[in-house]
This record gives structure tokens, sequence and C-alpha cells, in this order.
């Protein structure tokens, strides 16, 4: 009997497999390890963290419903049609993603009342509520009663509506602080938050999304 050369049938055999397996490789690579920036809007910095994060954000300027300007007692409400209108939307829902640093305000429904009448502010409402991810990263261990992402990233949970203090009028310090409002058994209870950012290696408040606000209201 002759003795059959499975040389050449192994080594087409061999590379027929590795060309496989690269190309699966690759695959499982792009559609599972490799970040889909596609989905992401921008990158936002948890200074609670040494570590950048790619965070999702949500198309939270897609579902607001409403931005209503108060000024001096009277209140405007801007066209989200127009160019500023979605200007601001997006401006407002970016700083809502970039929050990180949670103030101790406690505020009745007369205090927000009377923040309307007498400071400088916007208000951001949305169509529903809606959960945001935020920039604030929470310590593994505090967890278990705090929600956050995959990340560990703060998820403010039930969010209807957010005021943005362009000007504080009645001396409590709160300039640059945004109040956002929760949906609690058919309530709004608010919590306050800033931007923490470090300028010339001191925290500070970002106050620059006053300037933008005031820029597109003109």
């Amino acid at each position: 009997m002759k003795t059959k050369n499975w040389t050449p049938r192994f080594i087409a055999l061999s590379i027929v497999c590795f060309l496989v397996g690269v190309g699966i490789g690759l695959l499982g690579y792009h559609y599972f390890l490799k970040p889909q920036l596609a989905v992401y809007e921008g990158l936002t910095q948890g200074n609670t963290s040494t570590n950048w994060q790619i965070t999702k954000i949500e198309p939270t300027k897609e579902m607001v419903e409403k931005i209503v300007f108060y000024e001096n007692g009277k209140q405007e409400i801007i066209d989200l049609k127009s160019e500023d209108g979605k200007g601001i939307a997006s401006l407002l829902t970016r700083k809502l993603h970039e929050l990180n640093l949670q103030a101790r305000c406690v505020f009745s429904e007369e205090d927000i009342e009377k923040i309307k009448q007498k400071d400088r502010v916007v208000e951001l409402i949305f169509k529903k509520p809606v959960d945001i991810t935020i920039s604030q990263w929470v310590e593994p261990e505090e967890r278990y009663h705090i929600p956050t992402d995959e990340k560990g990233y703060r998820i403010l949970e039930n969010v209807e509506t957010a005021i943005f203090i362009l000007e504080d009028n009645q001396e409590r310090g709160s300039e640059a602080h945004i109040l956002v409002g929760h949906g609690v058994e058919g309530r709004i209870g608010y919590s306050c938050w800033a931007i923490n950012i470090k300028k010339e290696g001191k925290p500070e408040l970002d106050k620059s999304w006053i300037d933008g606000i005031n820029r597109l209201m003109k």
C-alpha cells in the first residue's frame, strides 16, 4: 500500500484555522472589548477618582420639556427649537453629568419659590423623570446605599427638574450651585450640587457655565 502524504493538507488546514481564529478574535475585540465611542457623547472625570473613566452620557437634552429663565420676579420660557434654546439645553444637561460635589442644603417649597423670585436662575424641566449618571466616583464600600453605574459613578435617580443659580441675591453663597429636583412619592425633593474643578492646583467651583448661559441669553 502507498503511504499518503498528509503534510500539504495539514499545513493548509492549519493556515485556514489560524485565519479563522484571527478573524473571530478581531470581531470579538471590536464588539466586546474595544470601547464603543459611538454611544458616548463625551468623557467625564470624577474629581474624587485618580483615573479617567468613560461614562455613558444619556441623551438627556432630547428629554427636555421646558426651560424657564427667572429674573427680577419675572419668568421667560426659552424656545427649545431656536438655536439658543438648543445650545442652552445642551449646555445645562452636559453640566448635570459633570456634577461631583454635593453641598449640605435643605430647601422647602417656600425656599424654592423665593429663589425663583429673588435670584437669577434658569430651570430645566424634563418630560419625564430620568436617571442621570454624574462624574462623582463613589468608593466601593459606599455603593451599597448609593446608586452607581458599573464603573462606580453615581446615578441621580428620578430627576424631574434642575435649577441653575446664575446670581445669588439672597447672600446664601449658592451662586453656581445646581438644585436637582427628584420625584419622591408624588412630590419633588431637592439636593444641592456643584461642579468642583482644580484651578492652579486648588479646588474651585466651576462658574464658567454661567458665562456660557449669559452669552446664549443675549
